[in-house]
């Protein structure tokens, strides 16, 4: 989907001070070593004492003040929880909005796991089209991994980490940090068990009491089904460098043309085989090296990411970056930008 006139004002970034590094989960025995072999994460941020939605409430007020955005003018959020933020029956974007001081906007709350930030930029992209009036939308993630729904070091697998934070990307018919080209998302049902496994979905008061454990049921999923380790392989390398091009040739840009690649913050083995080889790319195009520094915080991952690149210095105006992920579902999505 192309998206004519539709820029990133700004973006928010809210990282907790505390830490916690590897190193010291698999000296305490948290983790087994195998599982992080060659993904070179260093550690994590983890928050203390601090609700998930206000950690979104942070981010948000920085995108907003960042871009010099009056809240009570903000026409749409979008927020995409990762985790459990509160009591089931309340729903998080009242809360924001209300902390936030922007007024009656609209807004919803999705449920699209890793990819929730990118599907926020769809949605919202969609939304302020449809009516000339409507010329802002923030949209919000954030991730505090709390035991036992989440556990920090083995829930997500992969070689990945969980850590907490929150962020948030200002979108604008008005020109601010990157010009939004293109955005398109695919689903891959026939994948849909990955993140299953051998559930049984009438169980409702079993699920409800389980702690996700992603490579258990992905062990469960490939034993139900016909796909093995290779068949895995081809399809994600595949899905990702579809989706990837598609996104770039609506955009009118080539993979040559990108000066980087925001993957979810998965292990750098996984990256590299999956993502970048496919697409021809070095991995000095990924932003691993940042990425390894704050481990998996969801839907932020891309955000945290696009604000470092912005900071550092690492892209300048006229450099073109693709922002790419996978979730369950099993989702793709990709959104290809160019910094202004």
């Amino acid at each position: 989907m192309l998206t004519p006139d539709l820029h990133i004002a700004s973006v928010g970034v809210h990282l907790p001070a505390g830490r916690a590094s590897l190193k010291s989960a698999i000296d305490a025995g948290l983790c087994d070593e195998d599982e992080f072999f060659e993904s070179d994460l260093v550690e994590v941020p983890v928050a203390d004492g601090v609700a998930a939605a206000d950690m979104a409430v942070e981010a948000g007020r920085q995108a907003l003040q960042r871009a010099g955005l009056d809240p009570s003018n903000l026409d749409l959020l979008v927020h995409a929880p990762m985790s459990r933020e509160a009591p089931e029956g309340w729903a998080s974007p009242g809360y924001l909005l209300r902390e936030l001081k922007c007024g009656r906007a609209a807004s919803f709350a999705i449920n699209q796991g890793c990819n929730g930030t990118l599907a926020g930029i769809e949605l919202a992209a969609a939304w302020l089209s449809a009516a000339r009036d409507r010329s802002s939308a923030l949209v919000t993630s954030s991730l505090r991994a709390i035991a036992p729904y989440l556990q920090r070091w083995t829930s997500a697998g992969f070689g990945m980490a969980l850590g907490d934070g929150a962020s948030a990307v200002l979108l604008s018919r008005s020109p601010g940090v990157a010009r939004v080209e293109a955005v398109n998302s695919r689903t891959l049902p026939e994948l849909e068990g990955l993140h299953r496994g051998a559930l049984d979905l009438a169980d409702q008061e079993s699920i409800a009491m389980l702690t996700v454990d992603v490579p258990a049921r992905a062990r469960e999923f490939a034993v139900r089904s016909e796909f093995d380790s290779l068949d895995m392989h081809r399809i994600f390398s595949t899905m990702y460098a579809e989706i990837a091009r598609e996104t770039l040739a609506e955009a009118g840009i080539g993979t040559t043309d990108l000066t980087k690649v925001v993957f979810t913050n998965a292990g750098a083995a996984l990256i590299e085989a999956d993502v970048m080889g496919p697409l021809g790319l070095s991995m000095n195009l990924s932003t691993w090296d940042f990425g390894r520094t704050i481990g998996h915080v969801g839907a932020s991952d891309h955000v945290f990411s696009l604000d470092h690149l912005l900071n550092s210095g690492e892209v300048e105006p006229g450099d073109r970056v693709l922002m790419l992920g996978g979730t369950q579902g099993y989702n793709v999505a990709a959104v290809a930008l160019t910094v202004t």
